[in-house]
């Protein structure tokens, strides 16, 4: 359970978020959707620690997110970047097995468990044949299936995604969604920040929008793509179309 309770974020005096209050329940795929800027992005950061409100509060199973050590919190939540891009040679392998570092003791190297779990991570993303790659020499979907990879070897129980699915082809869009469902059946908790609307109303459980810092709605698909809603919001209009594999938007000026 994931309890957000009124938080309040700011850089260098410039208000991202203005009280924002929202649940995430466990064993969930939650999208939370909203125009550039609009805090998305901050919102995740200060969920799993990197950054901290200035006022309010985050739960995690009733435990309060700055009260947390930084070992045992890697150990409880993960985030997957939107930029996969690597200053450094490192390994696909190498690069996977740095999610296996929370449980590991100072200096100390990988054990059998933790490399048999790096490598059950690279089977779940399909990439076990590019381990021993290095990570720039990947295509942008590739490096994303990788950092992904990392999230799983760190086995914690939340897992966020900020854009996972960005400037990526379709197959490799579809590829992560699929592990998105994998990992909902694992029981696990995913918040997934993401541009493309139709993507969130049909793989997500919850959607939470967000518009200049604030929260217009959080709560079902099925009623978060209000036309007024939208209109405020994107400053775009919708329609919903129905079909036999469910319901599209169609969204114009």
């Amino acid at each position: 359970m994931i309890q957000v309770d009124n938080i309040h974020f700011s850089i260098d005096d410039k208000k991202i978020l203005e009280g924002i209050s929202a649940r995430f329940e466990p064993r969930r795929i939650h999208g939370i959707i909203g125009p550039n800027g609009s805090g998305k992005s901050t919102l995740l950061k200060n969920i799993c620690g990197i950054w901290e409100p200035q006022s309010g509060s985050i739960l995690l199973d009733g435990r309060n997110v700055t009260g947390i050590p930084r070992k045992e919190l890697s150990t409880l939540v993960t985030l997957v970047p939107q930029n996969t891009t690597i200053g450094f040679p490192i390994s696909v392998f190498d690069m996977v097995s740095m999610g296996r570092n929370p449980h590991l003791g100072r200096f100390e190297g990988l054990r059998q468990k933790d490399r048999e779990i790096v490598e059950r991570a690279l089977r779940q993303t399909n990439i076990s044949a590019l381990k021993d790659r290095n990570m720039n020499e990947l295509s942008g979907g590739e490096g994303q299936l990788a950092i992904i990879a990392r999230a799983i070897a760190t086995e914690a129980p939340l897992i966020l995604l900020d854009e996972p699915t960005s400037e990526l082809d379709i197959k490799h869009t579809l590829e992560i969604v699929d592990i998105l469902y994998g990992f909902k059946e694992q029981g696990k908790t995913m918040l997934v920040t993401i541009h493309d609307l139709n993507l969130a109303r049909r793989f997500c459980d919850t959607i939470t929008l967000l518009c200049r810092g604030k929260l217009h709605y959080s709560g079902t698909p099925e009623d978060a793509f209000d036309e007024e809603r939208i209109k405020q919001v994107f400053e775009v209009k919708v329609r919903e179309y129905k079909h036999n594999d469910g319901t599209f938007l169609d969204f114009y000026r």
